[in-house]
């Protein structure tokens, strides 16, 4: 890290690629934390129902970073959380269309 744009003394040390801030106008907003990514998740099956004691929910289905575990596990790909949203969100919103008419059906009976 010896460039001439590097720091001394400062922890951690930077290269050339730190650039000042020193020309106006400087723009901020709010953050606050959130956990974005748990590598774990619900565990689902392929018809992306939760499984409560070894045993697929009738009635809860999930999709996107809720079960990415599941499809992931140990490593995450920037970007892929959209596939797993938008292909278990269909499968799920599916599922979940079924369960209700199935209900449906039986209070009805």
């Amino acid at each position: 890290m010896l460039d001439d744009c590097a720091t001394k003394n400062l922890t951690p040390a930077k290269t050339h690629w730190a650039r000042p801030l020193d020309a106006p106008p400087y723009y901020g907003y709010a953050l606050r934390p959130g956990i974005t990514f748990t590598y774990l998740g619900l565990k689902v099956n392929e018809r992306a129902a939760v499984h409560f004691a070894g045993h697929p929910s009738r009635n809860l289905f999930v999709a996107g970073e809720m079960m990415a575990g599941n499809v992931l596990g140990k490593g995450y790909t920037a970007g892929v959380g959209m596939s797993i949203g938008t292909t278990f969100g269909r499968i799920a919103g599916i599922e979940a269309a079924r369960a209700a008419h199935k209900e449906a059906q039986h209070e009805t009976a």
